[in-house]
């Protein structure tokens, strides 16, 4: 099979809904390679779906660094984006030291958090060669308390910011934008209004694409899940009792 390219993402636009989907390590990341999925998100969510942190910002470069390799030694066909940690883009420098680090460990893009006021970063990045995907609406980066996870856009102040930062992140050069826990009415005007793919989480049906989280998906937490994943299984309940099982076997075999 053919690697996914950024131009066939942005081909996508209005012809196919993208399906996006994080991986943390090699299973993950080789259970969704064999999916119809067309992008692998190393995601920043590594922090809280894995290394037990309560919010994102506590990632490190390392941890996607880590992630991103372990995930390339499956033989990606998909188009695989790994995230920058919080901290890691905050000057044009910066940015594009990190970006290359992750680069090298096998992302074929990179994505970032932030609209108007991260423009020239993501413009720094495009004209080194690096791919950028943008991330607008509710950014986890910036999120200390679980109660700033709310729909964004609802008012005019919020909706012509929203809709501003979407216009800004697609002429500083970014082939994808992100768009989390925003209004679906003002997702829909947005998709409609700029010429590179948007992907939503809990931002509404009319973005052209979606993304979830590995973990959500297959229901593999100990954590009662976001009101915005859809849960497919149970497989968390399942290795319990998986080993719950094998305990209960050996322990009968030594009497």
């Amino acid at each position: 099979m053919n690697k996914i390219s950024v131009e066939k993402i942005i081909e996508l636009k209005n012809i196919s809904n993208i399906t996006m989907i994080t991986a943390y390590d090699f299973v993950s990341g080789h259970i969704v390679n064999n999916s119809d999925a067309e992008i692998i998100l190393v995601g920043d969510s590594l922090g809280t779906t894995t290394l037990g942190h309560e919010f994102t910002n506590r990632v490190k470069i390392e941890d996607i660094i880590r992630a991103t390799q372990s995930i390339s030694r499956v033989g990606i066909t998909k188009l695989m984006v790994s995230d920058m940690p919080f901290m890691t883009y905050e000057t044009k420098e910066l940015a594009l030291s990190n970006a290359l680090r992750l680069i090298d460990a096998g992302a074929d893009a990179v994505k970032l958090e932030g609209g108007k006021e991260k423009t020239e970063i993501i413009n720094f990045l495009v004209l080194n060669n690096i791919k950028v995907m943008g991330h607008i609406g509710i950014k986890p980066q910036s999120v200390d308390k679980i109660s700033d996870y709310k729909i964004l856009g609802k008012n005019k102040i919020e909706e012509n910011n929203i809709f501003e930062d979407a216009k800004e992140v697609e002429s500083s050069g970014a082939f994808s934008v992100v768009l989390e826990l925003v209004d679906s009415k003002l997702s829909k005007n947005i998709t409609e209004s700029i010429s590179i793919p948007t992907i939503g989480i809990s931002s509404g049906k009319y973005t052209d694409g979606q993304v979830q989280v590995y973990n959500d998906l297959i229901g593999y937490s100990p954590n009662k899940l976001p009101k915005h994943s859809k849960s497919f299984d149970n497989l968390f309940e399942k290795a319990q009792s998986a080993i719950n099982s094998f305990v209960e076997e050996t322990k009968r075999k030594s009497k």
